[in-house]
């Protein structure tokens, strides 16, 4: 009777379904899991409660500063503390200084006023140096550049935000539990921009598919 009720392609079948769901919620993982696994190697962990910081820079990622943006840009660090106090989604542009489209999605996209403004009132804005030499620090973590003496190495941050698919720019997009929700590679308009932040800074995402939104957004840009 057992052998009819559970042969072994009823257990292959339900081996194979459990290693789906598996596997899907692996692909959704947080920020803080792909930091957090042991596998992952990309940072310098810091015991909870240490206070020995020698092993990385004494710098720490310093404030974008550019007078012509409207975007108030922060740190990572600055908007881990703000989502923590006042939980709202964070848009993390992941730069670099030769990359010729990421002046252009700065320059004409971020400096939009319509875009602009939607990211200061629904998100904190953070412009990172996927090249900085500076040291980030997320939970019990230190990020450094993989190599202070090359001028283009990558940082360890970049590196794991972007899951060492590094292309420039890549926007980041995280929950209000600094959970990582989607990554959007390369220069886009601002009209094509548009509906991609209120998608994502409304929390529509969590119940209306892609596809869906997009065709019945009306955006103010022309």
């Amino acid at each position: 009777m057992l052998k009819k009720m559970f042969n072994w392609k009823d257990i292959c079948m339900a081996s194979l379904i459990m290693l789906a769901v598996v596997f899907f919620a692996f692909k959704k993982s947080t920020l803080q899991a792909s930091i957090n696994t042991p596998e992952n190697r990309v940072s310098n962990y810091i015991a909870p409660n240490s206070h020995n910081f020698e092993l990385v820079s004494a710098n720490t990622y310093i404030e974008y500063s550019d007078h012509s943006s409207l975007v108030h840009w922060i740190t990572f660090d600055e908007a881990y503390k703000q989502c923590k106090l006042k939980p709202r989604p964070i848009l993390i542009d992941v730069y670099t200084t030769w990359c010729g489209p990421c002046k252009m999605m700065s320059a004409q996209t971020f400096n939009h006023p319509a875009i602009a403004k939607y990211i200061n009132d629904n998100f904190y804005a953070v412009k990172f140096d996927a090249e900085s030499k500076d040291s980030v620090k997320f939970d019990n973590y230190i990020f450094v550049s993989t190599d202070p003496t090359n001028p283009k190495a990558p940082h360890q941050f970049a590196a794991s935000i972007l899951d060492n698919q590094l292309a420039y720019p890549s926007i980041v997009f995280l929950n209000n539990q600094i959970q990582r929700i989607d990554i959007l590679k390369g220069f886009m308009p601002a009209k094509q921009f548009d509906p991609i932040i209120h998608y994502y800074g409304s929390g529509d995402y969590q119940t209306t598919k892609w596809d869906d939104y997009k065709d019945k957004f009306v955006s103010s840009i022309k």
